[in-house]
Formats: C-alpha cells, sequence, structure tokens
C-alpha cells in the first residue's frame, strides 16, 4: 500500500540549506589528523623489514613482534602500571581537593579572594620547565626520586589549578538557595553539599576529571627528569625507543599504540560524560 506524505510545508518557511562545503571541510580534517596516526598504528603490526622500508607499505602482513617484543624483553607492561598508577591517584587527589577549593571560592564570600583566584590561576600558567631544577632538588632532599609517590604528590599539585579553574565557574552557576533549602530542613553545609550540590556537579565534575586524567598520562617533562627506573612512566620510557642511529620503526610504532590506546579508548567509553560536563549551562533560577 502506497504512503502518502501528510506534510505541509508552510509557504513562509525558510528553504533547507544543505552546506555541503561544511561536511567537506570536516571530512578533510579528519582525514589530515587520523591518516598519521593510522599509518603509525599500521607500523607497530609491521615486521622490521616492512617498517623500515622508503617505500609505502600498504600491504603487508600483519605481525606482532614488536609488541611481543616490548612486554615481554623490554617489559614495558611495568611503565604502563606505573602511568595508570600515577594518573588514576592523582586525578582522584587534585579533583577531591580542587573541588572543595572551587567550592570555597565560589560560595564565600573572603578578604582576598578575586587575589586567590588570580593566584590559582596564574599557577597554571608558569611552565613545567621553570620550577624543573627547583623541584628536582626538593625531591632529592626529600628522597622522592624516582617513586611513586612522589610522581602523584607532584601531579596532584600541577593539576589542582586546573581543577579549580574548571569547577569554580560551576558552581557559581548551581543557585545558592538549593543549599539553603536544606540547611533549613536541618542539614549542615556538607550535608546539604552531598545531597544537593554534588549531584548537580556530577557532570562538570566528570569532565574535568577526565582532563586532568589525560593531561597526567601524557606529562612527559618531570616524569623524563625525576624518575629513571622504578617509578619510570610511558611517555619517557617511549623517548628510548625514538632516539639513535638505528630506530625499529616497528617498535616505535608499537609503543605509541600502547600509550594511545588506552586514552582513546577512555575518552570513547567517557564521551557522553565529557560532553555533558563541557555543555552543562546555567541552572535555571
Amino acid at each position: 500500500m502506497a504512503t502518502i506524505d501528510t506534510t505541509i510545508t508552510s509557504p513562509d518557511a525558510p528553504p533547507v540549506q544543505r552546506n555541503g562545503w561544511v561536511y567537506a571541510v570536516i571530512i578533510a580534517v579528519c582525514v589530515v589528523n587520523f591518516l598519521p596516526y593510522l599509518w603509525v598504528v599500521m607500523t607497530g603490526f609491521m615486521d622490521g623489514a616492512a617498517a623500515a622500508s622508503r617505500a609505502p607499505q600498504w600491504i603487508f602482513t600483519p605481525t606482532l613482534d614488536a609488541f611481543r617484543y616490548l612486554i615481554f624483553e623490554k617489559g614495558i607492561m611495568s611503565n604502563f602500571m606505573n602511568s595508570l598508577i600515577v594518573a588514576l591517584c592523582s586525578t582522584f587527589f587534585s579533583v577531591t581537593i580542587g573541588m572543595f577549593c572551587a567550592y570555597a571560592l565560589a560560595r564565600y564570600d573572603f578578604i582576598g579572594r578575586d587575589d586567590v583566584s588570580f593566584w590559582v590561576l596564574t599557577n597554571r600558567m608558569m611552565p613545567p620547565v621553570a620550577v624543573l631544577i627547583p623541584i628536582f632538588v626538593i625531591f632529592q632532599t626529600l628522597k622522592l626520586l624516582d617513586t611513586l609517590p612522589g610522581l602523584i604528590l607532584l601531579y596532584t599539585a600541577m593539576q589542582l589549578p586546573f581543577v579549580v579553574w574548571m569547577l569554580t565557574g560551576y558552581f557559581r552557576d548551581i543557585p545558592r538557595r538549593y543549599e539553603e533549602s536544606a540547611m533549613v530542613d536541618g542539614d549542615t553545609w556538607f550535608q546539604a553539599f552531598r545531597k544537593v550540590t554534588l549531584p548537580l556537579m556530577m557532570p562538570s565534575i566528570t569532565a574535568t576529571a577526565i582532563f586532568v586524567m589525560i593531561l597526567s598520562w601524557n606529562e612527559f617533562a618531570f616524569a623524563t627528569f625525576l624518575t629513571s627506573t622504578n617509578a619510570k612512566t610511558m611517555p619517557p620510557a617511549i623517548m628510548a625507543y625514538s632516539i639513535g642511529a638505528d630506530i625499529e620503526w616497528n617498535v616505535l610504532g608499537a609503543a605509541v599504540v600502547l600509550i594511545t590506546a588506552p586514552l582513546i579508548l577512555f575518552v570513547l567509553v567517557m564521551q557522553r560524560q565529557l560532553i555533558s560536563g563541557l555543555s552543562q549551562g546555567v541552572v535555571k533560577k
């Protein structure tokens, strides 16, 4: 039975515009950004001869030799576990501490509040290399060199300004009267925060935690100069495969896959929470 289209188009309605050039630009940008990574991933599954060939090898027999070499001979999984422990712990501590700092800056009016906010933000603007030597001396004195607790402590301090800066604005968007209503009912400020404010803030806190996790996972400068063997993370471990006269390109490609694949999967799994947190607007008052 034929279907009859009963849709009525208003004569005053503007015509639907098909902006094909927008899709063309988006596809071009995606291709330009994705092809280098695709080539690196393919190189990781090549053998040594195919990876070292001057002519691009688009058709080859996949092999896991480079991954076996990294995992079983070089023990790169210990560096992977170091990165995972440091990133997870520093994310938890920085988000937990920074959440309460942002709440204080957003909710309480005290002398010098704006100065404190500006000081916190400027800490994030400082390049890491500016404090690399003083931090190295401090770590050497406190015997924190090449230790996981030292990296966790440092990364927590590094990410705190970012967390405070991100969450302060979101806390200000939540009306204070929600907490005041809960406190009128007999709750303490912390109970009101836990029952009312925290659930509203969870998308923003999750998005901030995702960014902190990525920043901690990819941190290179301090991980290179403050670790040697026991606490070495993935970024400085991979650097060893990208220097020298005889670079094994398939090993380097496999190492890049090992450090980037977890982040890509993590973002894909958490993309809904990330988008929800970044798009969280002003709560209706």
